[in-house]
């Protein structure tokens, strides 16, 4: 196995900066997560719920349900109101019609 050199390295950091400054090319979270949260909102009356409520039905674990909570909304899925501790997820039009692909 030849050993890496300090070259092959810099040619790593470098196109790792190329592709973290080109953004990303799909959300951290999988679609299957990202749908799911939208259709429990879909399904939850005037399209909205209390966040620890959608935290608690999604079945994710807190790191994995704020980081596809935050690629939704980043994508204009959702929106996020209310005071810490009484936030409430509002599905957006947007996320009402991905919503409806199911």
């Amino acid at each position: 196995m030849p050993r890496s050199t300090a070259e092959s390295f810099t040619a790593y950091l470098q196109e790792k900066q190329r592709l973290k400054s080109s953004g990303p090319t799909a959300p951290a979270g999988t679609g299957s997560t990202l749908l799911s949260l939208l259709f429990k909102l879909a399904e939850a009356p005037r399209s909205e719920m209390k966040l620890s409520d959608l935290q608690a039905a999604s079945g994710m674990s807190f790191p994995v349900f704020a980081e596809t909570l935050k690629n939704l909304s980043d994508s204009g899925y959702v929106t996020v109101t209310g005071a810490p501790g009484n936030e409430v997820v509002v599905l957006t039009a947007s996320g009402l019609d991905v919503s409806r692909l199911r």
